[in-house]
Order: structure tokens, then C-alpha cells, then sequence
């Protein structure tokens, strides 16, 4: 974590950019560049995420963390516990299987993902309820994997939040993680999900 003000300032410097010109990007001011900088105050998880996403590197990268992984860190706090949870459903009972969305959200307004992906979440139940199919779709901030994670039968990632597929399926071997396409999110085509929602979970 000592790291995290020079990583910051690297990528910022590498990419040619101001402190004016990131915090547009991230939609702080350039006060919060320089303090996170001058290491004089911490990043929520969410600006991590963003900064990551912005950069297209690792959260750990940017933490300068070269040993237990940050998404790995963030499970830990919450894994045994929920793990005995999952463990404790039983497949085939009469509970409903459980879909979750991740989305990695961007404002602190949009607490349940952005528009674009309820949008998609309510046409999914909506095709889900037609073809009477007891599955529940559940959209969450990406903040919230290590706590909701460990509910699914089948999580989904938003395209903002698909770089976190390799570590969200290393931490959860048991349950199926597929990215939402480009192209099914941005039209979205539902028809595509539920296939593979009933191919894996049925």
C-alpha cells in the first residue's frame, strides 16, 4: 500500500495526463489526485476499480500488493462464513436458483447498477417468468462480490466489470462466471443469457 501514490502518479505520468485531466475521468476533483499522490488520503474500492478499469491494470498493480491478491484480500474478510452458507444449499431443493449480476458502477447513485444493466436484469426475469423457470436475477455493485458472491448458482459480469472473471472464478470454483458480451449488454439480448442460464443451472 505504500506504493499506491507513486503507481498512481506513474500510470497518470505515462499516459501524459494532468491531475486536472484524471480526476475528470474519475469525477473528483484534482485535490483528491494530489492527496492520493502524496499518499495523504486512501481510494474507496470503487475508484480502485475505476482506476484499474482506466489504466487496464490490476488493482493489485496499482496498490504495488506483489503478494495476496486485492480481490483475494477483499474475499477473505467474508468467505468462510458465506462459503458455509452455500454449502449448506442443497441443488434441487424447492429454493430458487439464484443469477447475480455484478456491475461496476459509477456513480453512488445508481446503487443497483447502472440503468443499462437493470434494464437488461428486469428483460431477463421478465423472459426467465415466461418460460417459468424458477431462477432469480439479482444485480450488485461490484464492491459487493465477496459478501453476494457466494449466493449464486451463476454470476454474470457486466463488459465494465470483466477483468475480474479470472479472479471471481478462482475464488468461487464452485459456481460459473460468464461475462455479459459487448454486444448482448448494449442491445440487450437476453436470449443469449438464458440459453446459457439453463445450459449451466437449468
Amino acid at each position: 500500500m505504500l506504493a499506491l501514490g507513486k503507481n498512481i502518479r506513474e500510470l497518470r505520468m505515462a499516459k501524459k495526463l494532468t491531475q486536472k485531466d484524471l480526476a475528470q475521468v474519475l469525477n473528483v476533483t484534482p485535490q483528491a489526485v494530489s492527496k492520493w499522490e502524496r499518499d495523504e488520503s486512501n481510494l474507496d474500492l470503487e475508484t480502485l476499480l475505476k482506476l484499474s478499469h482506466y489504466f487496464d491494470v490490476s488493482v493489485d498493480k496499482i496498490l504495488g500488493n506483489q503478494s495476496k491478491t486485492f480481490l483475494a484480500s477483499l474475499f477473505s474478510k467474508v468467505k468462510g462464513s458465506k462459503q458455509m452458507e452455500k454449502g449448506n444449499r442443497t441443488k434441487g431443493s424447492s429454493q430458487d436458483k439464484k443469477v447475480i449480476i455484478f456491475d461496476m458502477v459509477v456513480s453512488f447513485i445508481a446503487a443497483s447498477g447502472q440503468l443499462q444493466t437493470q434494464f437488461l436484469q428486469q428483460k431477463l426475469v421478465n423472459l426467465l417468468q415466461e418460460k417459468q423457470k424458477d431462477i432469480s436475477v439479482i444485480t450488485h455493485t461490484s464492491n459487493e462480490v465477496a459478501t453476494h458472491g457466494p449466493e449464486a448458482d451463476l454470476i454474470l459480469l457486466t463488459p465494465a466489470f470483466a477483468y475480474a472473471q479470472a479472479d471471481i472464478a478462482k475464488e468461487f470454483p464452485q459456481i460459473p462466471v460468464l461475462t455479459i458480451t459487448q454486444k448482448d449488454y448494449g442491445l440487450l439480448n437476453v436470449e443469449t443469457l438464458y440459453q446459457e442460464i439453463v445450459t449451466l443451472i437449468g
